[in-house]
This record gives C-alpha cells, sequence and structure tokens, in this order.
C-alpha cells in the first residue's frame, strides 16, 4: 500500500513560540556621559531589531549594550547572575574594549555570555539567533511529557532522570504505565490517520488508528505536550505497532518518542522549540568512510514522500512507515543521557538506500571527516535526530546559551 497524500513537509516558522521571544537590552556608559545616551541607546537599538522584538530595561537583560568605556561596573551591576547576556558595543567611544572587560570577568566567574560588535552582530544575524536561542528555552519551561510504559531496556544511554529533564529543560515528566491504560482495542480508530490513506485498506491500519486514538486520549487527560512510547511490548504481546500514531503525532506538531527514548523526546521537543519542525527519530545504522545511513520506523508524514506501509522491521508484524526523504540538507544532533552535552552536525543527503536488514525508512548522508569520527568514537546514543535544513549555528547557540557542551 502506498499514498502520495501526505502534507507536504513544514517548516512551522510562525507556530506559537517561535521567533516570540522579546529582548530584554539594557545600556550602559561612562556616568559622565549626558542625559540623552538613554534615548540614544534605544534609537540604536531600533536600527538593529524591530520595535516587537525588543524592550529597553534595567532588569535581566539578555543583552547589554555598550555606548562608552568606563562602563564596566555598571554592566556588571546590570547582569543577572541566572541568566546568559550578549554584550554588545557601539563603534567608538572605547565601547568595545569595555565590554571586552566585561567579557573576561564573566569568563573568569564561569558566566554565560558572547561578546560582539552589535553593528556586526545585526548584519551576521547573530542578535536574531541569540533571541531565538533565549526563546527555546522560555518555549520549553513548565512544559509536560509522559513515559508511556518505560524506558526500553536496550537503551542503556538515554534514560534521562525527570530531575534532569526538569532542570535542564524545564520540562516535567509523568510517568504512565501501560496496564493503567484502557485496551487500545475499544477505542475508535483516528479518523485523521485513516483519512491520510484516502480510504485505503491495509491490514493492520485501523488498529494503528486504535492506538492513536489511545495515544491521544493519554495527551489530552494527562495535559502533555510531548510523549515517549515504550512500543515493543506492544507489539510483541497485540502484534500492533505505534509507528503510524507516533508518525502522525508528530506531523502535526505533538513530540513523539518511540522505545521510550527519553533523551530522543527531550532533543524532539528543544528542536522543535527552535526550528518549529519536530526532528525524525532514528537508528545510527551505518558508517561508512564519508557517510551515515539513518533508518527507523516512525518517520513524522511530514518529512517524506511516496509513503509505502510495510510491516515492521524487527518483528515483521503489524505496519510501519517506509518513505522517501524529501530534505537534501539537514541537520543532526543528540543529546546525552544527562542532558549537558550535545552532538550537532550538518549534512547532505547523498542516497535513499533500501537495505533489507534495517528499519524501513532510510537515508544516506555525507558529513565531514570528523563528525563521523565523533559518531565512532564519542557517541552520545544510538538514535540521532534529524531536521531537514540547516540549523548548526541555531542549535549550538541555544546550548551555549544553557551551558550544554557541544561535543567536537
Amino acid at each position: 500500500m502506498s499514498t502520495r497524500k501526505g502534507k507536504t513537509m513544514s517548516t512551522k516558522s510562525n507556530e506559537p513560540g517561535i521567533n516570540e521571544y522579546v529582548l530584554r537590552v539594557a545600556w550602559t556608559a561612562h556616568r559622565g556621559e549626558g542625559d540623552t545616551t538613554g534615548a540614544e541607546a534605544a534609537i540604536f537599538m531600533q536600527r538593529l531589531l524591530p520595535a516587537e522584538a525588543f524592550i529597553m530595561t534595567d532588569e535581566r537583560p539578555d543583552i547589554i549594550l555598550f555606548m562608552s568605556g568606563g562602563s564596566e561596573k555598571r554592566a556588571l551591576e546590570l547582569a543577572d547572575p541566572e541568566k546568559p547576556v550578549l554584550l554588545l558595543s557601539i563603534r567608538g567611544y572605547n565601547a568595545y574594549p569595555a565590554a571586552t572587560e566585561v567579557m573576561a570577568w564573566m569568563g573568569n566567574h564561569n558566566r554565560i555570555a558572547m561578546l560582539s560588535d552589535a553593528t556586526d552582530a545585526s548584519e551576521s544575524g547573530l542578535i536574531e539567533r541569540w533571541r531565538a536561542a533565549a526563546g527555546v528555552w522560555q518555549n520549553l519551561e513548565g512544559k509536560r511529557a509522559g513515559l508511556v510504559g518505560t524506558v526500553s531496556e536496550w537503551l542503556v544511554a538515554s534514560d534521562v532522570s525527570a530531575e534532569e529533564l526538569l532542570k535542564q529543560f524545564g520540562v516535567n515528566l509523568v510517568g504512565i504505565p501501560w496496564k493503567n491504560l484502557p485496551d487500545f482495542s475499544n477505542e475508535e480508530p483516528d479518523n485523521a490517520l485513516l483519512s491520510r490513506f484516502g480510504g485505503q485498506k491495509a491490514a493492520g491500519l485501523d488498529e494503528a488508528a486504535r492506538i492513536l486514538t489511545l495515544l491521544r486520549r493519554v495527551i489530552s487527560e494527562n495535559n502533555l505536550n510531548a510523549v515517549g512510547v515504550e512500543c515493543f511490548s506492544l507489539v510483541q504481546q497485540r502484534k500492533v505497532t505505534a509507528c503510524l500514531a507516533l508518525a502522525q503525532l508528530n506531523a502535526e506538531g505533538t513530540v513523539a518518542a518511540c522505545e521510550g527514548d527519553l533523551a530522543s523526546m527531550a532533543g524532539m521537543m528543544a528542536g522543535q522549540a527552535a526550528t518549529g519542525i519536530v526532528p525524525w527519530m532514528a537508528n545510527t545504522t551505518r558508517l561508512t568512510e564519508k557517510t551515515l545511513i539513518l533508518s527507523h520506523c516512525t518517520i513524522s508524514f511530514d518529512l517524506v514522500s511516496d509513503v509505502k506501509l510495510p510491516t515492521h522491521f524487527e518483528t515483521n508484524n503489524s505496519l510501519a512507515i517506509d518513505g522517501q526523504m524529501t530534505a537534501k540538507e539537514v541537520t543532526l544532533f543528540r543529546f546525552s543521557e544527562s542532558l549537558n552535552s550535545v552532538f550537532i552536525a550538518e549534512g547532505r543527503v547523498s542516497g535513499r538506500p533500501s537495505l533489507p536488514d534495517a528499519c524501513r525508512t532510510q537515508v544516506e548522508i555525507e558529513l565531514t571527516e570528523n563528525k563521523l569520527k565523533i559518531l565512532r568514537e564519542k557517541p552520545l546514543g544510538n538514535h540521532l535526530l534529524m531536521l531537514p535544513g540547516r540549523h548548526a549555528d541555531l542549535l549550538e547557540l541555544a546550548c551555549r546559551y544553557r551551558g550544554i557542551k557541544v561535543v567536537d
């Protein structure tokens, strides 16, 4: 069975929380500067950012704008010890030397900061990326995620504790045992999933749609923004997969990770908060001298075309997704089990293989020699997350903003 009726890939850049963060900007200058300096600072920032993107304030700034030299102590008074800050300077008047001195102090005191000439930061896109990076973590703060079942036993490097998820990402984790849920067979098949295939029938499609109805109920009743599902017990005991259900949820913008992989679920939430796109969670299937092959059975319908519904690879039961990746350039990333380090790489899709000994949707990606070496020698786990497009700069800055180490 196949279909060409899946949704086209959407960047979802207009979704709530994406690029809506309002930057808090403070200014600093030598105490002998005139009374108009504050107004001049506001006018200067208006040349760099839209009016709705920032406010001028003396409290908890995201940006400190240096208007002259001799402004260092005031900058330290303004900076919030619990908040990263971007140090920008106008050109001339010893503003950049002052900002440099403050940047050195920040480094000496283990504070998270970046330094740039303000005009350069605007022209390079750094200010907008800083805004987006801050917005990632604001977007995640207070979100709720659920783990249905347990983390699959083979994921020995992917079991994020509820404490770490809350501390690092601001996300609350709820445990939901399978035994506490009603039998999926009593649910009505989900119409959104069935209609995706234009009324065509495939053995197991109704059962897969009933799983989706059950998961929607779990998400609604627990007020969840994301879910990780331990799905192998389901396919082993009931001969039905959650692959299609998870793919549909991801296509709709609700993060849904399989195998109960909490590291991947957290990363998917961060990737969506940064870009508006729910990433694909996939196996590191093979490495060659120049390429990586990813594969998995749960890819979002938004990321593929020519979708077919073969059986699930490992069990040969029920249904899985075999689609053709539509992206040509991609970003890969993966957080560690403790969420304090991350792997990030950009690559180019070089092939769409059809290996008989791997999960159903497959893609071959060209990566640099160094990134492939990291995957061989310092992997953070099997599952990698893939986003269409190039997002490494934003993801790296967002992680630096949070104090998360980028593996290199």
